[in-house]
């Protein structure tokens, strides 16, 4: 990544329920972890990341203009959003999270349009599948869930864990072993793109 500046990257999905706040958090978290100044832009009028990181305290919200090392920004889940486009062709990279089922497959693949719609040419744009179960049918079928989405998938995978739940009101302290080396995981290989 630049020395000289902020690397944005965009978490976003079509539709709620796929997870994208909640690793908007925990990547920011875990980015932090790893040693980059952090901060995090809450664009999801919900203001569900606002509020999280207002009651742990482990993360900086940023604006714009901020001067931190790397801004992930959480947007909203309507791909007709103004918010969503601007966060898109201002991002480094973007990342699609999605659950391994087949009902997020559409609004995923309508998800890839506004990616490409908005999204500078040269930047990559990945998929984060969420919430997988280790040894399902769908788990085993990611690689045809990729292609059918349209853009390539990150190595990296976040599981269903019950730790995640708890994370809004105890922060990264609530996170077991395995769920911080997923998270830790999946950061620098979306360090690696953003660079």
């Amino acid at each position: 990544m630049s020395t000289h500046r902020s690397v944005k990257i965009t978490l976003c999905n079509g539709k709620g329920g796929a997870g994208k706040t909640t690793l908007a958090v925990l990547l920011a978290t875990a980015f932090q972890k790893a040693g980059h100044r952090v901060g995090l832009i809450d664009r999801d009028p919900q203001g569900t990341a606002t509020r999280w990181i207002e009651q742990t305290g482990e993360l900086e919200l940023a604006t714009p203009d901020s001067n931190h090392r790397l801004t992930v920004i959480d947007t909203p889940p309507r791909l007709d959003s103004e918010l969503l486009h601007q966060s898109l062709a201002e991002s480094d990279c973007a990342i699609l999270v999605s659950s391994p089922s087949p009902a997020d497959l559409w609004t995923s693949q309508d998800t890839v349009k506004t990616i490409t719609a908005h999204l500078p040419k040269e930047r990559a744009a990945r998929i984060l599948f969420n919430q997988v179960q280790k040894r399902t049918v769908l788990a085993q079928n990611l690689a045809s869930l990729t292609e059918r989405i349209g853009i390539p998938a990150l190595q990296s995978r976040i599981g269903r864990r019950q730790a995640f739940q708890h994370a809004p009101l105890l922060g990264w302290s609530a996170l077991d072993a395995a769920s911080r080396e997923e998270l830790l995981s999946a950061a620098l290989e979306i360090a690696a793109l953003a660079q």
